[in-house]
């Protein structure tokens, strides 16, 4: 039986076996779209298999070919004979040996004081020997000139920086002590104690005086230079002897661990009726 489409086509061979049937279920647009579809697929695999055979081709036409340059042959270089310059060579100096025979210098220069009478050599003393310092025997040389033998000179003098010494009676500021003078009991038990020993009813003044009281306190805890300074006289002195009646030591100031002399000042104030 010979196929039904070679009667009515593929198209018309379709409609029959779709006939009565769904056409939008999807079968029936495959079939009609098959041989188109199957066309263009032929058309793009051809295509893509043709471009990628070209692009070797397009790859290699971008390709920098390197030219090897020809290096030109020179002629050859020819270098002429130069002769060896003469090398001049220090002398070596002769070495005397230990006992040879000198003589000392013949040549006279006068001085206007002749402090040792020197014989001149004689014809036969420079014979075989050679200028020295000295005229003496020994064996006979070729050298003309010995160089004065090379004594060792005095030892090298070490400087050393002298270390400074502190002076023992330095006198310091009360502030620059590590430890500040003091009285036994305090400041203040020294002011009462000056208070007490003051004689006012010696005075001829009145009224509110001031003064500042300095004096220096020594390593063994005594008092010295001692001076008032305020505007009334009577008052300064009466101080001053106030401060001397009182006996009792301080303590000294310390630095560095040691007792030093510091200087102290005090201010004092007195009402007096």
């Amino acid at each position: 039986m010979k196929n039904l489409s070679t009667y009515f086509g593929k198209d018309n061979l379709d409609e029959i076996v779709f006939s009565n049937r769904n056409k939008a279920y999807g079968a029936y647009a495959l079939r009609n779209e098959y041989s188109n579809d199957l066309t263009k697929a032929l058309f793009v695999g051809v295509a893509f298999f043709a471009s990628v055979a070209v692009i070797p081709l397009v790859v290699s036409s971008f390709e920098v070919k390197i030219v090897p340059k020809e290096i030109p042959v020179s002629d050859p270089i020819i270098l002429d004979n130069v002769d060896d310059p003469e090398v001049v060579r220090a002398t070596p100096v002769a070495v005397a040996p230990p006992n040879i025979k000198t003589v000392v210098n013949p040549e006279y220069t006068p001085v206007r004081d002749l402090k040792k009478d020197t014989p001149i050599p004689t014809v036969d003393d420079m014979k075989g020997a050679a200028i020295g310092s000295e005229t003496k025997g020994g064996d006979e040389t070729t050298i003309a000139y010995v160089p004065p033998a090379v004594t060792s000179g005095p030892p090298a003098v070490v400087y050393t920086a002298p270390v400074k010494v502190e002076n023992p009676d330095k006198l310091i500021n009360q502030n620059e002590a590590d430890v500040a003078a003091d009285f036994k009991g305090g400041i203040n038990v020294f002011r009462q104690k000056v208070a007490q020993s003051f004689d006012t009813e010696s005075m001829d003044t009145s009224g509110m005086i001031s003064a500042v009281i300095i004096f220096v306190v020594e390593k063994d805890g005594s008092i010295s230079n001692l001076k008032v300074n305020g505007s009334n006289a009577e008052f300064n002195s009466e101080a001053e002897r106030a401060v001397k009646s009182v006996k009792t030591k301080w303590t000294p100031a310390q630095l560095k661990g040691k007792a030093v002399r510091s200087s102290f000042r005090m201010p004092i104030s007195m009402k007096i009726e």
